[in-house]
């Protein structure tokens, strides 16, 4: 099994021709029910004035140690002046408009249809058969709506998402390697809200939304697949991380 030593981590930003370690405040939040990532970075005085960004720059959110880092948010600037707002691809579908009747489709063939309207071809949908519509119409929506509808009409609730530009629905990236985050170690600590539990941990770049950890502490033992991630810097520009899941063994 690989280990990754823990340190104190950093966060690495490019906007368009900027590359910026320092200086900022950063917050990321991803989360498998919101269909979209988004990231808010603040500079600091001493940047704000030498840093100049358009709408809709290229943009990516790292965080990581050394040469090892990983990317939280690869998307692009949605608004700009003291701060930035960063979103990802879902900002693609959300400016195209449909308005268009599909006749004997499947699920996929509708979505593929919609990502190609919005210049996405690097996706991954689940192969399972649905069955096809003799008749689906759609009236005004943007593409994320319309592919909601598509869950609505078939009575589906796959889950769909961009992970590093490449969209997926009904299916995930492979993962190699469970994490196993435990009391008094990598768990700050543990608290639970309504069936949601919300650890504070160390920030561990790796671990996203979707996939499965391994929970070890006295009020939770077992197996939980992540619903959303937050990673943000405090005021002392300390990286600060919570991880939400359900499920597990033991739950008291």
């Amino acid at each position: 099994m690989e280990v990754r030593k823990l340190i104190a981590p950093e966060f690495r930003v490019t906007v368009g021709s900027y590359e910026i370690k320092g200086g900022i405040g950063v917050e990321c939040f991803s989360a498998k029910s919101s269909k979209r990532d988004w990231g808010i970075i603040t500079f600091f005085p001493e940047l704000e004035e030498l840093i100049h960004i358009k709408e809709a720059d290229a943009a990516k959110i790292e965080l990581g140690y050394g040469d090892d880092y990983d990317t939280l948010l690869d998307g692009y600037v949605r608004k700009n002046g003291s701060g930035i707002l960063i979103r990802d691809d879902s900002v693609k579908l959300e400016k195209v408009l449909f308005k268009a009747t599909f006749l004997d489709a499947s699920p996929q063939d509708i979505i593929r249809y919609v990502l190609a309207q919005a210049d996405i071809y690097d996706y991954e949908l689940s192969n399972y058969d649905y069955g096809k519509k003799a008749v689906v119409s759609v009236e005004q929506k943007n593409g994320l709506e319309t592919i909601a509808e598509v869950n609505t009409v078939w009575g589906i609730s796959q889950p769909y998402f961009f992970k590093n530009k490449r969209f997926y629905w009904g299916s995930k990236e492979n993962q190699d390697e469970i994490y196993v985050l435990e009391e008094d170690n990598s768990i700050l600590s543990l608290k639970k809200y309504g069936t949601m539990w919300e650890a504070e941990t160390v920030a561990i770049p790796w671990i996203h939304h979707s996939q499965m950890i391994e929970i070890r502490h006295s009020r939770f033992y077992g197996m939980a697949e992540v619903e959303k991630t937050v990673i943000k810097t405090d005021h002392r520009g300390a990286v600060h991380m919570y991880i939400s899941f359900k499920g597990g063994n033991q739950d008291v």
